[in-house]
């Protein structure tokens, strides 16, 4: 035995605790990097929602702006006379409407700097297209479709995705022209905003090449970038995530293969998101330096930690790892396994009463488990014993009446079902008998019981001949059966009926169900059938020491169930194959 071994949990602490020391060190220098990066990062993100929310703020009175100059140009005067004015079609007509919409838009409207596209559709289908200044008669279906959209929502202001697919768009605004005199629908407006508006906001608002800005709207969708092939394309799920959070909010992501901190700030209440993406090499610039110093010192004290962890590991943790294994398999009820620790301290202890304690409580278990199993069979045994002489009793008074009465085939036939009958539960001492042998005891039994009360049931038994090859606890449907022909059928109006019927489940376990039309279990009986009896050996063979053979044998899965009907009772027996 090491000197190792023979010290205490207490000395081997003190033993290690130098190196301690030095790993306490280790952990300053380490924790002081780590609150510099973590300062940093702070700073970085503080920095980035800043920017972002300044750019929020401008994109807020973009849209504000525009939202106002839309509502100023759908109410003007100008425009709502040159809509009313009944110009005819023809050259000289268009001519007409197009002069006045022209003046309309260009005079109230700075169109070069606000809107990329658009067009103003009236009631009667004219529509003058602001893009290339030229007027139509003939709305397509997409016009059409969107003439009936915007008019069914009344006068509200739609702020939507820009419709003409262009990234030089950043999104679309449309609105029903009201007649300020009237009320009725002049027609629509629908402008696509330019996306330049945003990019000016933002263009220059960074002191860092590396730093990237997106401006997105409530699908994901980008309509400004700073990186001018992104408008028009859309985010990834990550940064989907984290502009659903509907709040300021910042995660890491790879973007672009490059793992970078992504900050989101809605902008108001407008649905849209500004997004700052920094790489994330560029947050913990500052802690670089520090972490090129402590390098040498990490390196030197992690060789040391090497040597003492794994000396620790072998000669302190092992052990408490192997104690916990043997725990947890101690648990899972394996108490047949030991465990060996050559240590004299607190856990070689600590192991070696354990280990005895599950000694005693094995041999505990043991001991319970076989005076149980003992207990059990000398009821099963002095109930049989009680049981088989009175029916024997029975049987001989009726085969007596029979033979006096001059019927003596009859006796004959019930002598027959008699000695068969016991053959099979005598059984040369054996307690699982096959299906087959078993059925053969249910059928002698009701043949004996058809020949004292004629017609008083019938039955019906159904079994594949693969089944009957199976093993069975021995007496196990007989006292079923009885109670069905005794008290089921007793006092009944009408003939009764019983059907005993053998099947293998998904499981692959065997099934028997008894079904009678009797007159059923009363329910407080079926309440009280599963309550343990406090009388050590009951008066009579009942269902609950059926049940309780079938789990004492095959385990708490199995056993037997009740289902009372209208008109009898149906009970299910199951339990595994054996063969």
């Amino acid at each position: 035995m090491s000197f190792w071994n023979k010290l205490n949990l207490k000395q081997k602490i003190l033993t290690v605790f130098i190196p301690l020391i030095v790993l306490s060190i280790l952990l300053i220098l380490t924790v002081s990097v780590s609150v510099i990066a973590r300062s940093s990062r702070k700073e970085t993100i503080q920095n980035a929602i800043d920017k972002c929310t300044l750019v929020g703020k401008q994109a807020e009175l973009i849209i504000s702006n525009t939202t106002y100059n839309i509502k100023a140009f759908s109410t003007s005067s100008t425009l709502q006379e040159s809509i009313r004015a009944d110009y005819t079609k023809d050259t000289y007509g268009s001519y007409l409407f197009y002069s006045a919409m022209h003046t309309s838009v260009y005079n109230i409207m700075d169109i070069e700097n606000l809107i990329s596209s658009g067009y103003v559709q009236t009631f009667d289908n004219r529509i003058y297209d602001i893009k290339t200044d030229k007027v139509s008669y003939a709305p397509d279906n997409y016009m059409q479709k969107e003439y009936h959209y915007i008019t069914s929502m009344g006068g509200q202001i739609l702020i939507r995705p820009a419709t003409d697919k262009s990234v030089k768009s950043a999104y679309n605004i449309s609105k029903t022209l009201i007649d300020i005199k009237t009320g009725n629908c002049l027609g629509i407006l629908s402008f696509n905003i330019k996306e330049s508006l945003f990019y000016q906001s933002y263009s220059n608002i960074s002191d860092s090449q590396e730093e990237e800005f997106l401006i997105t709207d409530g699908s994901g969708k980008i309509i400004s970038a700073k990186n001018r092939s992104l408008p028009g394309k859309t985010i990834s799920s990550d940064m989907l995530h984290l502009i659903g959070e509907s709040k300021t909010a910042s995660r890491e992501l790879v973007y672009e293969r490059e793992k970078k901190m992504a900050v989101s700030v809605p902008v108001g209440e407008t649905g849209y998101h500004v997004i700052c993406l920094i790489p994330y090499k560029s947050i913990y610039q500052n802690a670089l330096e520090l972490v090129r110093i402590l390098l040498i010192i990490g390196v030197l004290v992690l060789i040391t930690t090497f040597f003492l962890a794994r000396f620790l590991a072998e000669s302190l943790v092992w052990p408490l790892q192997k104690l916990t294994s043997f725990a947890g398999k101690v648990g899972e009820g394996s108490l047949d396994i030991s465990i060996e620790l050559n240590s004299s301290d607190e856990i070689g202890l600590l192991a070696r009463q354990f280990q005895k304690m599950v000694q005693n409580i094995k041999q505990l278990t043991q001991q319970i488990y076989t005076e149980q199993n003992n207990k059990r069979e000398y009821e099963l045994r002095l109930l049989q014993s009680q049981i088989n002489p009175h029916f024997l009793y029975n049987c001989l008074d009726n085969i007596t009446t029979l033979i006096e009465a001059g019927e003596n085939s009859t006796a004959v036939n019930m002598i027959h079902h008699l000695g068969r009958y016991y053959r099979f539960i005598l059984s040369k001492g054996r307690n699982i008998i096959t299906i087959k042998e078993e059925i053969q005891i249910v059928k002698d039994y009701l043949e004996i019981q058809l020949i004292k009360k004629p017609g008083l049931f019938t039955y019906d038994i159904q079994a594949e001949d693969t089944v009957k090859d199976y093993k069975i606890l021995k007496f196990l449907l007989q006292p079923i059966v009885e109670n069905s022909v005794i008290h089921g059928f007793s006092n009944c109006e009408y003939n009764g009926c019983i059907g005993v019927s053998f099947h293998v489940n998904e499981k692959d376990d065997i099934v028997i169900t008894i079904e009678d039309n009797g007159q059923g279990i009363p329910q407080k009986t079926l309440e009280q059938i599963f309550i343990p009896s406090e009388v050590s050996i009951p008066k009579h063979f009942g269902l609950s020491n059926i049940n309780e053979r079938i789990r004492l044998k095959f385990g708490e899965a199995y056993g037997l169930t009740i289902m009372p009907k209208e008109t009898g009772t149906v009970i299910t027996l199951t339990f595994p194959k054996m063969l």
